[in-house]
Parts: structure tokens; C-alpha cells; sequence
């Protein structure tokens, strides 16, 4: 990390101009820096923490061991030292400022906010002082505070180039921006269509980010499908809170206009441990169906999850799906990946995925009319049917092993591919057959089976780095469900106005 790197050798300055007027260098405190030197933290705190036993009140001592334990991870007991350094000699502001930036490093920005303006009063700690707060402003979508900051640091050192690549960075997120996306999807229902999608957005602040979006589908053989919608997001750092909202309309060519909308909101709860929950109302283009008139799905959902690079990630989330019919589908789904395993410019991740859901009524549907089937009827003929008007799952469980991997093919280029491989798969499988009541009537009756599948999803994009306000995404997918296999192919354009 670069701050680490700044710190370490702020702390060689400081060992020789700073420890010397109170405390002559002793051996323990010599070898532990050597150790610092060579990044081997780990030795150094087993030095200082034998040390600091019998010299708990020494400054140096203090300092020292707050730095350190710090970059060997653990952030407790450094501001315990940090703290106790500062109480021991409190005219030393440079003390306060290794102890900003080890907060700084740790995201506890509301803890740094409270020692920065005291530390811009000081010659030698103003800059980073002011940087520190512009990052932090920045971060907390205060884009005008950042910009104020920056003012300020190159007014004193106008040839500041870490002052220069704020800047950038500030002009690069807030910068208007147009995406586009063109598909086509074909399945064995079949469901066909080309569909196309534009996008422009422009992120100014932590409660404006929006968005305007126009999605249009054509589906074979005549089916035109529509959707607009306007979206934000608001965000505040402080508490890790993130909610997105948004409204729109969505038309079928062959039926009415539906109203569209979302509303759902993350929390970090901890420090790798988030909750989301939220609730949306889209349309429904599943089933062949579905595509001939207006139908709308509301989905309800929550989910919990543990992220953490440097050891695995975990998620657990729940959803019902339902619409106007009082037939709720319950979903629950959970995995587990891998830290990433590099190879030189690959990742590549491993898990385990696990899911459920079920829907109170089966809604197979015969494709033949009740007069038909009666008129054609084998004992050896099975009646056909069709989900109509949504699929409706019975029973369904999959286990799953989770493949990511990304290959940073050049500066410009990289390739990433997420692959859900089905290792076994169960669910109720619906069938219809004609019955007959204690009358003699005859009628359509269902029951089902258990039986097993082979599901999978494989997604896959190319990202292309076209010029530095172009970026050109290719994206693939390949499914196979209980109730479909699918191909979907994408091109997409980011450009940045």
C-alpha cells in the first residue's frame, strides 16, 4: 500500500529528529526497526511486546508498538497505544498525525475528521492533512468540499501532482455518460428477440446519481415490448448505508401500460458484513407467454453477506416473487467462493452454491383444449403442456460448484467468466392426464414426479478499453434451467460525454 510506504519512511525521519529529545535509542527499539525496515512485522511486534512490559509509560515505546501494530493488523490495541502516546506527550502533533493516518488506512474517517483541522494548523502536516480530508469529502460525495480542499493544497504546493490526481478522479466520476446495449436472445421455448437499451447518467453528489433508461424488446414472431425508468442512489458513508430507487413505465404494444419501480437499501453492518433488502415491481418475460400481453412481477427480497478477499465470501438471501394471482414464489438461495488464486494475470475463485424455491399453485398449463385431448386420446400419447402465464418451480433444489475467473489480458483488455455448473439438481416435474369424476365427466387432471436435471449458467464479457472515454463490453451467455435453455448475446458501449 502507498500510505504504508509514506508512513514507514516518515517514521525513519521521526525515529532520529522526534524520539531523540526524550529517550536515548536502546537496542530492542533499534532491532525493531531494522525489522520495520524490512517490512517483517510480525518480528518487530514480538520485540515490542515483550519490550513494552517494563516500559509501558515510555513515549518511544508507545509510538512504536501503535505503529506497528497497525501494519501487522491489528487496529485495537494500535489506537489503544496511539491513544495512550498522545496522553504522554500531547504538544506533539506528529503523534496525532501517524495516529490519522492509521485510522485513514483503516476506513474510520469520522475518527480522522475530528483530528484534521486541529493538524492543518501545523507547517508540516497541513498538505496531508488537507488531502486526507479531500479524499474523505470525495469519498462522502461532498464533491464541492473535495474541490475546496484541493484549492487550498495547491495554493500551497501548486505543483502538487497527488492534488493533480484527485482532481482527475473527481472529473472522471462526475463526467455525463451514455451506455448502450444491443441483444439477442434465442431459447427453445422459443422466446427470440432483439432488444435494445441507452442509458445516460452523471453522478454529482451522495444523494444525486441518476440515471434515465429506455429498453426496447422485439419479440418473434410480432410482440413489442417498452420500459422507461428514472433511477437514483444516496449514499452515506458514515453509517454504510447505500439505497437506489427508481420509477417508470413499461408497455406491451398488444395490451396496457403498467407502472415499474424499485426501492431497496444496503447496510454495512460490520466490517466485511453488509444486509440488503428492497423491494421491485419489473416485468415479466420469461414465458412465451408472458410476451403477448402486460404482465408485471413484484419481488420482495433480503439477504445478508460476509466479503472478505483476503479469506471467502458468503451470502444467504431470500426472495418471493409474486403477482396478481395470490401465488407466491419463494426462493432461497445461498454460496460460498474462494479468496482469488492468482497465476500471474489470472484469478480464478471456487465455491459451492446452494438454492430452493417453490410456488404454492402449478400453473402447466395443457396447449390442447379439453375437447381436443378427449378426441386424440392414446393410452400410450402424453398430453403436452406449457407454463402459462410464469414458470412456477415445485419443489426445486440445486447444489452447484461456482467457477470465477479473470484474465487481465492487457492494460485495455480483460476477460471474465462466471460459470454456476448444476452437480445435482431435483424438482416436482408436472404432467397432465384426463380423468374422469364419479359422473363420467372427464376433465384435465396434475400431478407430478421427482425428477432430476442438469442445470448450468455461464457468463462471460469481454471488456475493451477503446480509447479513454470508450469502453466496449462483449457479454455471452449460455443457461440451462428446468424449463429452458437459452443463448444470450450482448454488445455495450460506455462513453463518457
Amino acid at each position: 500500500m502507498k500510505v504504508k510506504s509514506i508512513s514507514i519512511f516518515i517514521w525513519s525521519f521521526f525515529t532520529i529528529s522526534v524520539f531523540s529529545q526524550y529517550k536515548s535509542i536502546e537496542e530492542p527499539l533499534t532491532t525493531a526497526r531494522t525489522y520495520i525496515q524490512q517490512k517483517d512485522y510480525k518480528k518487530a511486534v514480538s520485540i515490542l511486546e515483550n519490550y513494552y512490559k517494563n516500559h509501558s509509560e515510555d513515549l518511544e515505546t508507545n509510538w512504536l508498538y501503535a505503529q506497528v501494530a497497525h501494519w501487522n493488523g491489528n487496529a485495537t490495541l494500535s489506537e489503544q497505544l496511539f491513544l495512550k502516546a498522545i496522553a504522554l506527550a500531547p504538544d506533539v502533533h506528529e503523534i496525532e498525525m501517524d495516529y490519522a493516518r492509521t485510522l485513514y488506512e483503516n476506513g474510520q474517517l469520522q475518527k480522522v475528521n475530528s483530528l484534521l483541522p486541529k493538524l492543518e494548523e501545523f507547517p508540516d502536516t497541513q498538505a496531508e492533512a488537507l488531502l486526507m480530508e479531500a479524499n474523505i469529502a470525495f469519498w462522502n460525495g461532498r464533491v464541492k468540499e473535495a474541490k475546496n480542499r484541493i484549492a487550498k493544497i495547491k495554493t500551497l504546493y501548486p505543483d502538487s501532482h497527488i492534488a493533480d490526481a484527485l482532481t482527475r478522479s473527481i472529473n472522471e466520476a462526475t463526467t455525463p455518460y451514455i451506455k448502450t446495449l444491443f441483444e439477442y436472445q434465442h431459447d427453445n421455448q422459443p422466446v427470440d428477440f432483439y432488444a435494445e437499451a441507452i442509458e445516460v447518467g452523471q453522478y454529482s453528489s451522495y444523494f444525486l446519481n441518476p440515471t434515465f433508461e429506455v429498453k426496447n424488446y422485439n419479440f418473434t414472431p410480432n410482440h413489442q415490448v417498452i420500459s422507461g425508468k428514472l433511477s437514483n442512489q444516496l449514499f452515506i458513508l458514515s453509517i454504510g448505508l447505500t439505497t437506489n430507487y427508481s420509477l417508470g413505465v413499461y408497455k406491451n404494444f398488444s395490451d396496457k401500460v403498467a407502472c415499474i419501480g424499485s426501492l431497496d437499501a444496503t447496510l454495512k453492518v460490520w466490517k466485511h458484513t453488509s444486509i440488503n433488502m428492497g423491494y421491485n415491481r419489473k416485468p415479466y418475460l420469461g414465458t412465451l407467454e408472458s410476451t403477448s400481453f402486460t404482465l408485471v412481477q413484484n419481488n420482495i427480497f433480503g439477504a445478508i453477506e460476509y466479503n472478505n478477499s483476503s479469506l471467502f465470501s458468503i451470502h444467504a438471501g431470500y426472495n418471493q416473487q409474486f403477482f396478481n394471482d395470490s401465488n407466491p414464489v419463494n426462493s432461497f438461495s445461498s454460496w460460498i467462493i474462494s479468496k482469488p488464486i492468482t497465476f500471474s494475470k489470472i484469478k480464478l475463485c471456487f465455491g459451492y452454491g446452494y438454492s430452493y424455491s417453490n410456488a404454492d399453485k402449478n400453473l402447466f398449463t395443457a396447449k390442447e383444449s379439453l375437447a381436443d385431448a378427449i378426441a386424440q386420446f392414446s393410452p400410450n400419447s402424453t398430453i403436452e403442456g406449457y407454463y402459462n402465464p410464469y414458470f412456477t418451480p415445485k419443489n426445486q433444489i440445486t447444489h452447484s460448484v461456482l467457477v470465477l475467473f479473470n484474465y487481465k489480458v492487457s492494460k485495455t483488455i480483460e476477460w471474465d467468466t462466471k460459470a454456476n455448473i448444476g452437480v445435482y439438481a431435483s424438482c416436482e416435474n408436472p404432467y397432465i392426464y384426463l380423468d374422469t369424476d364419479t359422473t363420467g365427466t372427464t376433465f384435465f387432471s396434475k400431478n407430478s414426479e421427482k425428477t432430476t436435471f442438469s442445470p448450468y449458467e455461464i457468463n462471460s464479457n469481454l471488456n475493451i478499453g477503446v480509447s479513454k472515454n470508450i469502453q466496449a463490453k462483449i457479454s455471452f451467455t449460455q443457461q440451462q434451467t428446468f424449463f429452458y435453455t437459452r443463448s444470450l448475446l450482448g454488445l455495450g458501449l460506455n462513453i463518457k460525454l
